[in-house]
């Protein structure tokens, strides 16, 4: 659809400007993009990899306790697959999660 081909075209537009923010206004948009995903999956759910992405940038950000609760809510979603636990408990382990 025109709507993800624009979501994609913003984010290549905000990756390009990155280069020229400072620090903090890097990690601002960071952060916004972060909690984009983090809405849109409690919204409209997404696969587990998805999922494993926002539990890793969660972990990045250094916001572990946002990063275990995306985990345990995913973990409730995907309980009956076990390769999709293995995705999720693989990303969690990354950051330092148990």
């Amino acid at each position: 659809s025109s709507a993800a081909s624009d979501v994609y075209k913003r984010q290549a537009e905000d990756v390009d400007n990155a280069a020229e923010m400072s620090n903090e206004e890097r990690q601002e948009m960071i952060r916004g993009m972060v909690s984009r995903l983090s809405e849109r999956l409690s919204t409209d759910g997404g696969s587990p990899n998805e999922w494993a992405r926002l539990i890793n940038a969660l972990g990045v950000l250094g916001e572990f306790q946002n990063a275990r609760s995306a985990w345990k809510q995913a973990k409730n979603i995907f309980t009956e697959s076990p390769s999709s636990l293995e995705i999720l408990n693989t990303a969690a382990q990354n950051i330092g999660l148990k």
